[in-house]
């Protein structure tokens, strides 16, 4: 099926691409297409150019300011706001969040403790780092570390699903998701 340009087949995706297209710098053009343009000047070259998305490179920015502020309006602060951030976003927002989640998760924790419940809630959000090192750097065994991360991802899914699903409904209103399926509330 074919979509218009800047629109996404779900609200996760079009998240994952807004905080991409925000951490990268606006530009015309990169490297490779000066390099491209110069050497088809200078041979005197025509090529078949692949159709483009039709939006310039501030268009996709613009779009993705639009979707992080249409989460941000949607979700409030809350703990679904801060999980998909937490996730997608880079820099300085991306660890607000995820210490936002770590509190969540254990608001007591203090000292190692808390650091090794931040370092599992970057294990579970981006995969990294591995269990076995944070075995190894805190002598915790994996096991251990392995059950906590698990009743802790029990904890995060429902809250996760809850705000995908209502991101799915204002984005597609918002005709920026095309293909969602609205289950009935």
């Amino acid at each position: 099926m074919r979509r218009e340009a800047g629109t996404f087949a779900c609200a996760e995706h079009a998240i994952a691409v807004a905080y991409l297209m925000l951490a990268m710098p606006i530009e015309p053009k990169n490297p490779t297409q000066l390099i491209c343009e110069a050497l088809q000047e200078r041979f005197d070259v025509e090529y078949e150019r692949k159709a483009l998305s039709g939006l310039t490179p501030h268009d996709w920015h613009a779009q993705a300011v639009f979707i992080v502020k249409l989460m941000e309006r949607t979700l409030g602060d809350g703990i679904g706001f801060h999980l998909l951030r937490a996730q997608h976003a880079t820099g300085l927002e991306g660890a607000e969040s995820a210490r936002a989640v770590s509190e969540w998760l254990n608001p007591v924790g203090e000292g190692r403790e808390r650091l090794v419940t931040d370092m599992l809630v970057c294990r579970m959000l981006r995969g990294r780092p591995r269990i076995r090192d944070l075995s190894d750097r805190f002598d915790v065994p994996k096991s251990t570390l392995h059950d906590v991360l698990q009743a802790y991802r029990q904890l995060i899914e429902p809250e996760r699903d809850t705000a995908i699903g209502r991101l799915e409904v204002v984005m597609a209103d918002a005709s920026v998701v095309v293909s969602a399926v609205l289950a009935p509330a």
